[in-house]
């Protein structure tokens, strides 16, 4: 592979051009990875782009300096701006995995105007909160330290050996295999005290101005726990995601099709790739994704592709970001024990959410403002019986309570403590089926759901039926193991239905 840069610190590449001149799209790998993490993908990719695979320093085919310094965030995105320049790629798409997300989400803090959109493949480096961020920082410190008194062969017994997935296919393992015995201890530690610590920018997440897709597989625990905080984190509408079912860390090769057609789906919406011929491929509803002046604008959310579910998270009062909208699950991140079918009954414009009844007929305790009804005490978790028919839609809802108001602060764009998340769908069509999930953090003790079809208690998540085009309110109060209640607010627009704020 050739390589770029000063002397004792070049990075290898790839470039594989596009037989039409694509546009670039370059790949970024993670810890203890190589460029072989994309191997499956290329042929897929390279029917779209110009694609340019980078291997890290002290990875793969780069040099490995002993220095630590070497290793920096701002260095590692001076070498691949450095590289795009020497290339005569004025703009392209960036795609990282794992630590190489976020390389790339670096990158495109550092000059926007370089990228037309962002790809994250589960990279908890990237979405990690700074209490994460902490804790990877004293495990990496430990691990070098480790690596430069021992060498690199107990990294044989962990999971970062390739040679134990059982999901990769065996090209990709064998490859990432031979790579990781090409990883020398000066490599490893400079990374795991160089670049790791200090690669996180939680904190400048603000300032983002170029469009994220996130790709997420559902198996992937570590990303996934991290990932709300992290959306929630970024300018509101500059964020995708793409859950991938079944795809574990590795998720662009466990999943390589879905991963592929997500990315060119993508790209075509922010403009990179022009639309297939007669806007196929592209499913009814999606909405075109534009750059203007660097800030995305957002006309509307459809899907990536066909594994692409979009939602939205309701948090401590209703700000709302993007999320994706987990399916019931044994593997999802966010387990899932819906609480039957139930038919939801619009708000008429600017009415308040009333307070239902509960499942068993009896009212639930009126709203008091800035809260929902607490909790009534029931034996067990009220989960509808296996094999139950959800009830018949009704006209309006069936509270006896007078309807009270519930004041929605403004977003809080990073919660102080706990606080309490929705994630689900903020539209839909008339007379379909969406499903609303707890996506709090920390997790609560206990959850309460509150519809205009009824009052849910103790499960993770409900599915609500929108009958007619209306403007429908979801609520959850969360109760956390310090004791402290938040509550979350998601007013859901059906049909062509506009709900404010």
């Amino acid at each position: 592979m050739p390589l770029f840069g000063e002397p004792g610190e070049r990075i290898a590449y790839e470039r594989f051009p596009h037989p039409g001149g694509g546009p670039p799209l370059y790949l970024v790998h993670g810890f203890t990875a190589s460029a072989a993490s994309f191997a499956a993908n290329l042929p897929g990719l390279g029917e779209h782009f110009t694609v340019v695979t980078v291997e890290l320093l002290g990875h793969g085919g780069s040099d490995a300096p002993r220095d630590p310094a070497a290793y920096a965030p701002e260095r590692a995105v001076e070498r691949v701006l450095g590289l795009m320049e020497a290339l005569g790629d004025e703009r392209a798409l960036i795609c990282g995995h794992s630590l190489g997300g976020a390389v790339a989400l670096r990158c495109a803090l550092a000059a926007p105007e370089r990228f037309a959109g962002l790809v994250i493949i589960n990279s908890a480096s990237a979405a990690g909160t700074p209490a994460w961020a902490a804790a990877a920082r004293e495990g990496m410190l430990a691990l070098a330290a480790r690596v430069r008194a021992e060498g690199t062969a107990f990294l044989k017994g962990t999971r970062l050996y390739p040679a134990h997935s059982r999901r990769l296919d065996p090209a990709s393992r064998a490859l990432l295999v031979r790579d990781f015995e090409r990883l020398t201890p000066e490599g490893l530690a400079g990374t795991a005290e160089g670049l790791i610590p200090a690669v996180n920018a939680f904190e400048r997440l603000p300032g983002l101005r170029v469009p994220v897709l996130v790709v997420a597989g559902e198996r992937d625990r570590d990303f996934l726990e991290v990932l709300p905080a992290f959306l929630a984190r970024l300018p509101h509408g500059l964020a995708r995601v793409v859950r991938l079912p079944g795809a574990g860390h590795a998720a662009n090769l466990e999943a390589p099709q879905a991963f592929e057609a997500a990315v060119v789906e993508f790209a075509r919406e922010v403009g990179l790739l022009a639309p297939p011929p007669g806007g196929a491929g592209r499913r009814a509803g999606s909405q075109a994704l534009g750059v203007a002046g660097g800030v995305l604008v957002a006309a509307g959310l459809g899907m990536l592709a066909a594994a692409l579910v979009v939602g939205s998270l309701g948090r401590d009062g209703g700000g709302r970001v993007f999320v994706a909208e987990p399916e019931p699950s044994p593997t999802a991140a966010f387990t899932t024990a819906v609480a039957g079918t139930r038919t939801a009954v619009p708000l008429a414009p600017g009415e308040p959410l009333a307070t239902p009844t509960g499942r068993g007929g009896a009212a639930a305790p009126p709203a008091t403002p800035g809260a929902l009804p607490s909790p009534v005490p029931t034996p067990a978790p009220t989960r509808a019986p296996a094999g139950a028919a959800p009830p018949e839609p009704t006209a309006t809802p069936t509270a006896t309570a007078t309807p009270t108001s519930t004041p929605v602060p403004p977003p809080t764009p990073t919660p102080a403590g706990p606080y309490a998340a929705i994630a689900g769908p903020v539209r839909v069509e008339a007379g379909a089926s969406a499903t609303y999930y707890d996506a709090s953090n920390p997790t609560p003790l206990r959850v309460t759901w509150v519809t205009p079809a009824g009052t849910f208690r103790d499960v993770h998540g409900v599915t609500v039926t929108f009958p007619a085009a209306g403007c429908y309110g979801i609520a959850m109060e969360a109760l956390f193991p310090d004791g402290a209640v938040r509550s979350a607010v998601l007013n859901v627009a059906a049909g062509d239905a506009a709900c404010g704020g």
